[in-house]
């Protein structure tokens, strides 16, 4: 894969982002695990590392029999786990990888994973295989165009460039996985996590690291203990919601995490740079400033009133202020841009579906998101990086239960019953109402419910009465193939069943 990025660093990770595929194949790097030259899974023929970070080393390798290049993203795990503890690590990896693998076969816009595995080493480390993608990351592009003096391109284009992306995450969190709808949420949007790949010809724009970002977090809290810089690499810091700062004040990530990420992905796209930079202490501040956001208009970008106000509700630091849908942010937009709506709910899901159905196996002891009704905080006054737990969720008064997000197995309580027990659907984060798991068609007016029998009724009514009229008057039958009683009769008892039928059906 030949890809172009802007070079920034991961503070997260201390050096280049570790995200699966924006590495520069050209450039060569140390080999941290020791496999190149090796074969790998006895079909990944280990070429060069392309890229590391806190987290991992992205390898490229051949595969042996399609022919073909592939990444390696291998995963650095703590060296002082117990075995159970790497076990615990490897089930919750291999079910993510699952989710991941059918998530890409639905929406092709998904990196898609080939095979996840160890490596043969003398230590633990896990690797996800995924297909090499020609063409460069989001954040390389628009450096590249500030780099040649051009300026950045404008809403139109921007929505065209990052639409496939707003698309996929709605989509992910209405995911209907084996019969089920599920919230799959991605965490770590940011323009490297977007790709510009080149396939066939035609630019494609594919999202990255779907589910990585919650296998960051499980490292530490598998492992028992992290430090601050730990913590950091469940997430990113320069592109991190208030929530994920901390999520003792406004509680766990959810679709609202992501719309937060998409939005200053797209203000990156506007203004042509990073939004929000510097020290740890700076990014927190501006993440967590309420009179400050970082709208495209507070960095400089000429955009209409309507187009500010949407990226003000989508970057509110409050998530229960924030847009709290993909398809919400972006019809906001679309509509300031003069487009017509492109992202639509998908039939049989909720505008107020936060909390996730578990699989038809297992049900998830999923934990607490809804934010709590404390009111906002002020950014910290010094750079105290977030307390080790800042991936858990704190205990809170007011819960919900969470999204679904991938495949958290190994908190698995009891089976499904089989009827299904009511939910918390909430319309936003901290403001719920309790439903059946199967939404149920709003109740409808008596007139709407009988209006259709009663018409049978009355035309049956109408053709034996005019029989009978014209008898009496002429003495005679209509001269008819068939009699009009014969035809209000059925009318009739159909009308009555009917009646009946919708009397009873609630």
């Amino acid at each position: 894969m030949t890809t172009q990025r802007s070079g920034r660093t991961d503070a997260a990770g201390g050096g280049v982002s570790s995200s699966a595929l924006t590495a520069q194949a050209d450039i060569q790097h140390e080999d941290p695990f020791g496999i190149v030259g090796t074969v790998q899974a006895r079909v990944f023929h280990v070429e060069k590392a392309v890229a590391e970070g806190g987290f991992g080393v992205v390898y490229r390798a051949q595969h042996e029999v399609f022919r073909a290049p592939v990444a390696l993203k291998c995963l650095k795990l703590p060296e002082n786990l117990t075995e159970e503890q790497k076990t615990e690590f490897l089930e919750r990896f291999r079910a993510e990888a699952e989710l991941l693998f059918r998530l890409s076969a639905a929406l092709p816009e998904v990196v898609r994973p080939l095979q996840f595995g160890v490596l043969d080493t003398a230590s633990l480390v896990p690797f996800l295989a995924l297909e090499w993608l020609e063409g460069q990351t989001l954040d390389g592009f628009v450096a590249d165009r500030a780099s040649k003096g051009q300026a950045p391109i404008p809403l139109s284009a921007a929505l065209d460039v990052v639409g496939p992306v707003a698309r996929v995450l709605s989509r992910a969190h209405q995911f209907s996985d084996r019969g089920k709808d599920v919230t799959i949420i991605h965490r770590d949007v940011k323009p490297e996590n977007v790709f510009l790949a080149e396939v066939d010809g035609e630019r494609m724009t594919r999202i990255l690291d779907f589910g990585i970002a919650r296998v960051r977090a499980a490292t530490s809290a598998i492992a028992g203990h992290a430090t601050g810089t730990d913590v950091l690499k469940a997430f990113s810091p320069a592109y991190a919601a208030p929530e994920q700062w901390s999520p003792e004040t406004y509680g766990g990530p959810g679709p609202w995490t992501d719309v937060y990420g998409l939005a200053l992905t797209l203000t990156e796209v506007l203004i042509g740079r990073a939004p929000i930079f510097g020290d740890l202490t700076a990014m927190m501040g501006a993440a967590l400033d309420p009179e400050l956001r970082p709208t495209p208009r507070n960095r400089g970008a000429k955009v209409t009133d309507n187009v500010e106000r949407a990226f003000q509700k989508a970057l509110a630091v409050d998530p229960r202020q924030r847009t709290q849908t993909i398809e919400g942010f972006w019809t906001q937009l679309e509509i300031a841009a003069g487009r017509s709506p492109s992202i639509t709910r998908r039939l049989g899901t909720s505008p107020s579906l936060l909390s996730a159905v578990p699989t038809p196996e297992l049900e998830l002891a999923l934990p607490d998101i809804a934010p709590p009704s404390a009111p906002a905080v002020a950014p910290p006054a010094q750079a105290s990086p977030p307390s080790a737990g800042v991936h858990m969720v704190a205990p809170l008064r007011e819960r919900a239960p969470a999204p679904l997000e991938l495949a958290p197995v190994l908190e698995v309580e009891r089976p499904v019953a089989s009827r299904p027990r009511p939910v918390r659907r909430d319309v936003g984060p901290g403001a719920g109402v309790w439903v059946s798991p199967r939404d149920r068609a709003p109740t409808r007016s008596f007139a709407e419910k009988f209006s259709g029998p009663a018409w049978l009724i009355v035309l049956a009514l109408a053709v034996g009465g005019a029989e009978i009229v014209w008898m009496r008057v002429t003495g005679e039958r209509l001269n008819l193939p068939v009699r009009p009683l014969y035809i209000a009769g059925p009318l009739g008892i159909i009308g009555l069943v009917l009646v009946l039928i919708r009397l009873f059906e609630d």
